[in-house]
């Protein structure tokens, strides 16, 4: 079955790889990126300077954008407020209603990434979110967030809907939502030669990486103490301000995509220790597709995306996994990177999405008893 998919972006950004260190971003454009070639029909609802592969209907310009987010800086971690009322949200919200209404028709699926501060748009469509929709669907089909509304939900991974259930006091069996991993374009993690140097850092010494927000609640402290009682180098790479750092730890700042595929893959391992329960966590999966291990802490998504031995809950243990990745041989790190690959490439998760999509849309229909093959059907 072909769909039709209406796909939100965000007031902050542009959908394009200059802003790869926005997760929510980067998933929208590798939707888009993932679908259109399937033959699904796809409208893309964002800011002006996106780059995709189907119709992008412009939402803010970037004058417009930039006057209340300033002008893009990949060293600078976004400041969005997620708040549905903020002048931002509500300009973006009313201008993407204007244009779905333009577009959007009976059996089409509107995506959205933004949780809680969408609803507005979801209103604008009678029933699209509670089950009795007159025209599209609205799914939060990109759910690495904690602030939902629509019975139709995508998770990240099963830890992060587990979470949200319980919360929720949901103990029931839910067919309105699924789980669909993080996915990636393969072509973003190919395989390269080692670099004599990167940005001046020499890579021809081993090292170690951490790549990500340069917050508390990634754990980047963790990993400078871990590798400081390994005496081994540790390059720093993110968004934020570390401060004052050690001498074994070499600040490299934001790491585009390109940059990002060489560090990975020539690292001894990628360390992740974040210290919240991540809803994917996708540092630790980009790591694995460029065939390093991954060291995490062991709860979360990471439970679903990184093998027992990499998982560790004390000092001593990240100790341990940082020497053995040492061990690790070429061999295996292409067979941890082709493992990956049937994990998260688009071939691997397009396939997901798109079981979802067609028992959602057998409920215009049976639903659960639907047998008919939906394609042969015409909408009532």
């Amino acid at each position: 079955m072909k769909f039709t998919f209406h796909v939100l972006g965000l007031p902050h950004t542009a959908i394009n790889k200059d802003y790869n260190c926005c997760a929510y971003s980067q998933k929208l454009l590798k939707f888009v990126d993932m679908m259109v070639p399937r033959g699904h029909s796809v409208t893309l609802y964002s800011n002006e300077g996106a780059s995709v592969p189907c119709e992008n209907v412009t939402i803010l310009s970037e004058q417009e954008r930039a006057t209340w987010f300033g002008a893009h800086d990949p060293q600078k971690p976004y400041i969005i407020d997620w708040n549905h009322k903020q002048p931002y949200w509500q300009e973006f919200n009313i201008r993407c209603i204007k244009e779905l209404w333009k577009r959007a028709k009976k059996g089409d699926f509107i995506l959205s990434a933004s949780g809680n501060c969408a609803q507005p748009v979801a209103d604008a469509f009678p029933g699209s979110y509670s089950g009795i929709q007159q025209t599209a669907a609205f799914v939060e089909a990109f759910i690495g967030y904690y602030g939902t509304f629509s019975r139709y939900r995508i998770y990240e991974s099963h830890a992060h809907r587990e979470w949200l259930m319980g919360a929720a006091g949901n103990k029931g069996h839910d067919t309105d939502s699924a789980v669909v991993n993080n996915y990636w374009d393969m072509r973003d993690f190919s395989i390269t030669t080692r670099p004599k140097s990167l940005k001046g850092i020499s890579l021809q010494e081993p090292y170690y990486l951490f790549i990500g927000r340069v917050i508390q609640e990634k754990g980047y402290k963790i990993a400078i103490e871990v590798t400081k009682t390994l005496g081994a180098r540790l390059i720093l790479a993110g968004q934020g301000d570390a401060g004052e750092l050690p001498p074994h730890v070499i600040r490299f700042g934001y790491a585009n995509t390109e940059e990002r595929n060489i560090l990975m893959q020539h690292a001894v391992a990628c360390l992740c220790p974040t210290l919240f329960r991540e809803p994917f966590g996708g540092t630790a999966a980009e790591s694995q597709l460029c065939g390093a291990p991954a060291i995490t802490t062991d709860h979360g998504a990471f439970t679903e995306t990184v093998l027992d031995p990499w998982r560790c809950e004390s000092h001593r243990e990240f100790v341990l996994a940082c020497i053995k990745a040492k061990t690790v041989t070429f061999e295996e790190r292409m067979h941890i990177r082709a493992r990956a690959v049937s994990k998260w490439s688009f071939d691997a998760v397009a396939p997901k999405f798109e079981a979802y999509f067609n028992r959602l849309y057998s409920r215009w229909w049976a639903g659960w008893y639907e047998m008919r093959d939906i394609e042969t059907l015409s909408l009532p």
